[in-house]
């Protein structure tokens, strides 16, 4: 059974003689309240002359208010941290994803590096490993070429010691026979000289004639005695040296 305040109806006031004198010029500002609030001035005349649907839905819309002005501090502060903490996750997250691809770039290419240091430093040591025995292969081909070079230039200089010895021996044993020559070749001269100078007046036995080679005309003289005994001396040394 419905309450004795449900059945009665809402008491109006009748009558409504209190005038409104700003709205009729601001009917631009009162359409603007209505299409950003979804209120009008005729909800406040109905609620004040007691309509009880326009003072619930005030009421309803005054409640919802104060409900907003109370939550939507710790609303916005909490959606605040939701979308800071939601920016902060992705912003880690990229970090994260960022460092994780520049560090594996990093460790390739250093692994790329390690690789190939070790590929570089193996060829190095072929590399080596064959100078080494190019090298020594031409160092060998070096000493042999220099020994040889060595015993033929020793070999080459003894013959040529022995050739120009043998040259200058024969040249001391002729010394006599040529030098006899060229006495000979004097006297003539000189004897042609006085011939020309004196006619028969010339005395060719007055000019000096050396005899480094016994002649047989002279065989019996001192001197070439004595010649002969050098020629014989220079002989056996000759022979002794075998020429």
């Amino acid at each position: 059974m419905e309450s004795t305040n449900q059945l009665r109806k809402p008491s109006k006031i009748m009558n409504f003689k209190i005038k409104n004198h700003v709205g009729v010029k601001a009917k631009r500002l009162s359409g603007m309240m209505k299409g950003k609030f979804g209120i009008d001035l005729s909800d406040l005349d109905k609620a004040l002359q007691g309509d009880r649907e326009a003072l619930k839905n005030i009421g309803e819309a005054a409640r919802q208010g104060q409900q907003i002005q109370e939550l939507m501090p710790m609303l916005t502060e909490a959606y605040g941290h939701l979308i800071k903490g939601t920016e902060e996750y992705n912003r880690g997250i990229s970090a994260i994803l960022k460092q994780s691809g520049s560090s594996a770039i990093n460790i390739d290419k250093a692994t790329s590096q390690a690789s190939l240091a070790n590929s570089k430093y193996g060829n190095q040591r072929k590399e080596l490993k064959a100078e080494y025995i190019a090298a020594a292969k031409s160092e060998l081909q070096r000493h042999n070429y220099a020994i040889n070079y060595v015993q033929l230039k020793s070999y080459i200089d003894l013959y040529m010691t022995g050739v120009d010895g043998d040259a200058r021996l024969i040249e001391q044993t002729n010394r006599p026979e040529i030098r006899q020559i060229e006495e000979d070749r004097r006297f003539e001269m000189s004897a042609a000289k006085a011939l020309l100078s004196n006619g028969e007046n010339a005395r060719l036995d007055l000019l000096p004639q050396r005899e480094y080679v016994p002649s047989e005309s002279s065989a019996n003289s001192p001197r070439v005695e004595q010649s002969k005994g050098i020629m014989q001396s220079l002989g056996r040394i000759v022979s002794a040296l075998g020429f």
